[in-house]
């Protein structure tokens, strides 16, 4: 039925006509009774051509009209006028069909985050009243021109209880946007609507819908049998969240999909508040190549080989410092120092760290007396920048640090920001005692050598004997205490307050301090499980020292647990930049791919890991990992022989051969479940080990146990690939929330 403008139905008065589409006409309208204006729908002969057509449309009609909803269109009535004609009146908005906002301009993937999140909560409140929509599809997304998004149609829903969506011929839907099973006549429910989410999401990103043909039965072959186009052709910036939430909506089995809007929201509201997306917005300074400078260790020239302690110190200080200026690249340590006691060429040394200039020096220490002389070369012709020599004593190596950082400033041109040049100059300690402690403390974070953790701990306590409001030392023993926790050396009860302790002591001392919110970051994430403060920490740290890699690296690793792959790729590739020779930074660049189940390509880059002395045994544990995922089960073993080796475990060696390579991993994990209860080590790992052992039962326990005690390693549990095949079991799920995941 037409209606003509200034034309009455019932005590409504048409204004314009709106659309047209195989549900009805719909028109702008006044409301003569309440002088409003609306819009009626205007239904075809065929909804109600009979009279069960008519009373099931009228019971259905009467659910939908009372759902009240921010996100669904308000329906304010259904009449029929004297010659039967059916319509509805409903809200009447300024604004646009999401179909015309796609074929006017490809919406940007905040803007389609937005859309998608308004619209599964809206649907969620239906699904809630038991009422499913059936026709999800941009033509019925309606945006307001506040960015409101209003869901039309629910006139046309059904409740869950009542009928069969197939009555009498009718077809329900619009055929690009049916699901598998509402194509073939079975049962529908909610997770119906959860597909035709699912191809608007695509069609948002592609600007096209995934199911396209020329006639309506090849729509309906590709939907049943083959797979959309990768989304990537058309959108190659995708959040790997939204992939993984487009892939599940959009699973042709109904019960691979979520089994409930909430779920898919959940993931949505990480993507929006925890993705690349969002966390691309945190921009990570980068440096012009120009800019960039390799400070190598310092050469003594003493006779007293004690001085190399002093020399690395100078040299760790300098790189420390000039590492908080944003526009200046600085290698990082761990590399720098591959260079110490070779002989080399300044210019290859330019091309392998990638910097413009370099910066070399030399200490000759007598009593009291200093002679350093330094200087800074430019590795494309050699040629001295800058060269000093200072004269000073030993009381005076702390000004004189502050001297050479700001000469290289100078000599580089770079302009320094007011809070930069506070930073540059800022000293932590006047005791030069304190400070040599200090740096033999850091040595354990420059090899991660558990040999040497105790002696670590004491040396930054001694370090706070000489000096107590040394805020770095501070900041040492809290990173210790929880390296401890991470690496089960110590229990969370057992150290958890010590880190705690000394996290508010180096903030009190020192608000501005990057590694305070590192620390912190670490502990919101880990052991109170919040991860949006743990996110907020790592961006305070790195805003206050862009340069660190420790920091870029772990939250490189908190980016991981929440699929944001690409995110967590550029703040390692950025580590690597810094300290391009960290077996730390490049054992966290294959954290993603290892997430991702891509052996093959981990273990080509992780083997190295069997020969290196001292053992890298962090690269170890995913060696073996790696190894047991790809069936080469002995390999595996023998990587676990070397770890426990290095940690002193005999017994474990000893049961390991006295069984078969198939036993083997089954062995190790009742040998230390056995010995847990008298010394501790990682319940996670003993997890991990059933999981590969392939004991469901003894890996959900030993996770619970994880849980119970707080291991930090526990926040990993849902991006680990040992863990997949648990999703669906309640106890994980329970598991996953109770870790804020």
């Amino acid at each position: 039925m037409s209606l003509e403008i200034g034309q009455t139905l019932s005590h409504f008065k048409i204004l314009d006509k709106l659309g047209e589409g195989g549900m009805g006409i719909i028109y702008k309208a006044e409301d003569l009774k309440l002088n409003r204006t609306v819009a009626l729908k205007v239904l075809p002969e065929s909804f109600t051509r009979d009279e069960e057509s008519r009373q099931r449309f009228i019971y259905e009609a009467q659910h939908a009209s009372s759902l009240q909803h921010n996100n669904i269109c308000t329906i304010h009535e259904i009449d029929e006028t004297k010659d039967g004609q059916y319509f509805i009146a409903m809200d009447y908005y300024e604004g646009e069909t999401l179909k015309s906002r796609i074929r006017r301009e490809q919406p940007s993937t905040n803007e389609i985050l937005d859309i998608l999140v308004q619209t599964a909560e809206g649907l969620k409140k239906a699904h809630q009243k038991g009422i499913i929509h059936r026709d999800i599809k941009p033509a019925n997304i309606f945006i307001t021109r506040e960015g409101i998004v209003k869901i039309l149609d629910f006139g046309l829903a059904k409740k869950l209880d009542v009928t069969q969506f197939t009555a009498a011929g009718v077809k329900f839907g619009t055929t690009n946007y049916m699901s598998p099973e509402l194509i073939k006549g079975e049962k529908v429910d909610h997770r119906t609507d959860i597909w035709s989410l699912g191809i608007v999401l695509y069609e948002m990103l592609a600007g096209k819908p995934p199911f396209q043909a020329e006639y309506e039965q090849t729509i309906i072959y590709l939907i049943l049998n083959q797979e959309p186009e990768d989304i990537r052709n058309y959108r190659p910036d995708v959040p790997e969240m939204l992939m993984s939430i487009l892939e599940k909506s959009m699973s042709k089995y109904i019960n691979d999909r979520y089994d409930e809007l909430e779920t898919m929201l959940d993931d949505l509201k990480r993507v929006k508040t925890k993705s690349e997306v969002i966390s691309s917005e945190f921009e990570l300074p980068v440096p012009l190549t120009s800019n960039s400078i390799a400070v190598l260790p310092f050469v003594n020239l003493s006779s007293d080989p004690d001085q190399e302690l002093f020399c690395d110190g100078l040299t760790e200080e300098l790189i420390s410092t000039l590492s908080r200026i944003r526009d200046l690249k600085v290698v990082a340590r761990t590399t720098a120092y591959a260079f110490k006691g070779a002989s080399y060429d300044i210019r290859n040394v330019g091309r392998r760290l990638d910097v413009r200039t370099v910066l070399e020096g030399s200490v000759r220490k007598s009593g009291n007396k200093l002679r350093i002389t330094v200087q800074l070369i430019n590795v494309m012709d050699g040629y001295h920048l800058w060269s000093e020599r200072y004269d000073r004593e030993l009381k005076d190596v702390f000004d004189l640090q502050d001297e050479i950082s700001l000469a290289i400033v100078d000599a580089l041109k770079i302009k320094l920001l007011e809070s930069e040049k506070e930073k540059l100059i800022k000293r932590y300690t006047d005791n030069i005692e304190a400070y040599n402690l200090y740096i033999q403390g850091m040595s354990f974070f420059n090899h991660f050598n558990f040999k040497i953790i105790g002696n670590t701990i004491e040396y930054f306590k001694e370090a706070l004997e000489k000096d107590p409001n040394y805020a770095l030392a501070y900041y040492g023993l809290g990173g210790a205490y929880f390296t401890m926790m991470w690496f089960g050396v110590k229990s969370t009860k057992e150290v958890l307050p010590y880190m705690m302790k000394y996290i508010e002591k180096t903030l009190e001392i020192d608000e501005n301090l990057w590694g305070g919110y590192h620390l912190l970051a670490l502990s919101k994430a880990c052991f109170e499980h919040k991860h949006d403060e743990s996110t907020w920490n790592y961006q305070r740290a790195l805003a206050l020292n862009p340069n660190d890699t420790l920091t870029l690296v772990n939250f490189g690793i908190s980016n991981i647990v929440h699929g944001n792959f690409d995110f967590a790729r550029k703040l390692t590739e950025r580590a690597l930049i810094i300290d391009p020779l960290s077996d730390f930074a490049q054992l966290i660049g294959q954290y993603a791919d290892f997430c991702k189940m891509k052996f093959e390509q981990v273990a080509a880059c992780l083997d190295k890991y069997i020969n290196v002395d001292p053992p890298f045994l962090w690269g170890l544990w995913f060696l073996w990992r790696t190894y047991s995922f790809m069936g080469r089960k002995e390999e595996a073993i023998q990587v676990l022989k070397k770890i426990f080796s290095e940690t002193g475990s005999v017994e474990m060696i000893k049961a390991i051969e006295k069984t078969s390579t198939d036993q083997a991993l089954l062995t190790i994990a009742y040998g230390m479940a056995k010995s847990y209860a008298s010394h501790y080590s990682s319940p996670y790992n003993i997890a991990t080990l059933f999981a590969h052992a392939g004991k469901k039962e003894e890996t959900l326990k030993w996770l619970k146990e994880s849980i119970d005690v707080i291991d930090p390693r526990v926040s990993l549990i849902m991006a680990e690939p040992e863990f997949h095949n648990l999703r669906n079991d309640d106890r994980f799920k329970e598991y996953v929330k109770m870790t804020g995941l």
